[in-house]
């Protein structure tokens, strides 16, 4: 996993969607990779992109990747398959790679929320904030219709979320969550692409 942009430091993989994408994040400007690509060349699709209130690592308790939802199923465009429970039911993992290191995801809860910035609205760089946010989205699943599996959570566990534009409603947006179940150092000479 090579790249000329030094903002690209991860891959993403969602099981049962056309998510393959580069992770980016721009040292100063949050809204950067809302209308550039990973070549940093401007385009209405953007790229997926974390902030810089996120270390590149994914070992911050919560980790949120953003990224446009568009009508043709680019970037996040297929994330609201999840909205289905037949889907959401059969797909589960979610896959990250970093230079040295494969990480993977178990979804465990699906819906459409409000615009909020989750981390500000509930204080997610906080980590005596987590356990409560983690209650919430049960809560918050049930009472908005969207789909939830029960996982487990301990204080320790790390948290990704994805979060896109709601095609159906533009002033929400759709957000899967994720808890980390595997890490493992990866040799660079051994690994495919």
């Amino acid at each position: 996993m090579t790249y000329k942009n030094k903002d690209v430091y991860a891959q993403i993989k969602v099981a049962g969607t056309s998510i393959d994408y580069p992770i980016a994040q721009h040292p100063s400007d949050d809204s950067y990779y809302l209308r550039h690509d990973v070549n940093q060349s401007e385009t209405i699709y953007g790229a997926l992109f974390t902030e810089k209130i996120n270390r590149k690592d994914f070992k911050d308790l919560v980790t949120i990747v953003y990224g446009h939802s568009t009508n043709d199923g680019a970037m996040f465009g297929s994330l609201e398959r999840f909205a289905d429970s037949a889907f959401f039911q059969k797909n589960k993992r979610i896959d990250i790679n970093r230079q040295d290191e494969a990480i993977t995801y178990d979804i465990f809860s699906a819906y459409s929320y409000t615009d909020a910035h989750l981390f500000q609205t509930f204080d997610l760089g906080n980590p005596l904030a987590v356990p409560d946010y983690f209650e919430t989205i049960k809560q918050i699943s049930e009472s908005l219709t969207g789909n939830y599996r029960d996982i487990g959570y301990t204080p320790d566990d790390r948290l990704l979320i994805l979060s896109t534009c709601d095609i159906k409603d533009n002033g929400r947006r759709f957000i899967v969550h994720a808890k980390e179940t595997n890490r493992v150092k990866v040799n660079q000479d051994t690994r495919k692409h």
